[in-house]
């Protein structure tokens, strides 16, 4: 019997500022698919409006994107770094556009957002506006990922990209070459919707438990869940899946829970006040047994702040610089000490959650 592959249509977007992020990502693509395609029966076709869209007058430019690109895409990514890009006549920038269409047709999106520094001095500022305000509107809504150097985009790429095809049912038989939608042999179980889903035992029964009055929303679940992956990703030398079943153990055990589902409400602030206190015990740990990971969770968590307040690092590092009562003013984080960057830490996140 031959192999069967099935093929996932990736679409990257994002303004014209990410270009190499959207370049490091498309390398990750191919390096997977060189790496496990054939093995896990998956080929992944990645395309971008900039090699994968033609010429045509049928539409507003924007329009002919979506029909050509976004809407045949299994999977679709998005980063933004210091824009949001240009308007399109329906939305801010047609990234934004790209992402709510994607939703709308329950495409799988993932959405990044670089904290790379510094901004460009030449950064227009109502842009930077506009980003945040987006940026808050996405994070309300569900989980979106921030990254604080290339090498660290890399690394949580491949992991991410790697667990979206878990979602993805694997062929079992032989393909037709070109199609997207295979018979598969067998059973003859075919359900055809947007991927074709192959059963060739009865599916399992998903529990659920139903909500109680008093619980926790979706909203609520989906910032456990994020505080969840912080920790794990701060363990080190053991893998990102163990790790976060490791920590999702720790939080039941510490909360007396079966699933997360049961907490109440108005225990997030309990939560809150556990997953600050578990990161600072790990947080002194790595800075003593791995200060390069310590180094680079403490920039991108001033970064993260800063873009909270919306200050850049030409006003906002030289105020810093004379309240710590530096002998210099500092111009990037990556030159500090320990010592310093830890004060920059602290105040920065007092600052932030001041404003």
């Amino acid at each position: 019997m031959n192999q069967q592959l099935s093929l996932v249509k990736l679409a990257f977007c994002g303004p014209g500022d990410v270009k190499k992020e959207i370049g490091i990502a498309q390398e990750v693509v191919t390096e997977w698919n060189l790496q496990h395609g054939e093995a896990s029966g998956f080929w992944i076709k990645h395309q971008h409006w900039t090699t994968d869209s033609h010429p045509e007058l049928s539409d507003r430019p924007q329009g002919v994107i979506n029909r050509q690109v976004i809407e045949d895409a299994d999977i679709i990514v998005a980063i933004f770094w210091s824009r949001l890009g240009t308007p399109t006549g329906v939305a801010d920038s047609g990234t934004q556009e790209e992402i709510r269409r994607g939703v709308r047709l329950g495409c799988r999106v993932m959405v990044y957002f670089s904290d790379l520094e510094p901004i460009p001095s030449t950064a227009d500022r109502q842009q930077l506006d506009r980003l945040w305000d987006f940026r808050q509107e996405l994070q309300a809504t569900g989980l979106c990922w921030r990254f604080s150097s290339r090498d660290q985009f890399r690394r949580d790429f491949a992991r991410h990209l790697a667990l979206k095809l878990n979602d993805f049912q694997k062929p079992s038989a032989t393909v037709q070459h070109g199609a997207r939608s295979q018979v598969i042999t067998g059973d003859k179980n075919v359900q055809a919707g947007r991927d074709v889903n192959v059963f060739t035992k009865p599916p399992k029964i998903k529990k659920t438990i139903e909500r109680r009055e008093g619980s926790v929303a979706p909203q609520e679940l989906w910032r456990i869940k994020g505080w969840i992956e912080e920790l794990a990703e701060g363990e080190i030398g053991m893998a990102r899946k163990a790790a976060f079943g490791k920590w999702g153990a720790i939080f039941l055990n510490r909360f007396k829970l079966d699933k997360r589902e049961e907490l109440l409400s108005d225990q997030m602030g309990e939560v809150e006040e556990w997953f600050r206190l578990q990161r600072a015990i790990q947080t002194r740990g790595q800075k003593t047994k791995a200060p390069d990971e310590w180094r680079r969770k403490r920039i991108g968590a001033i970064k993260a702040a800063m873009n909270q307040m919306r200050v850049t690092n030409e006003n906002y590092y030289p105020d810093l610089s004379r309240r710590l009562r530096m002998r210099k003013p500092f111009i990037s984080l990556k030159d500090l000490t320990k010592r310093d960057l830890d004060r920059v830490y602290n105040l920065t996140l007092r600052d932030a959650r001041g404003a």
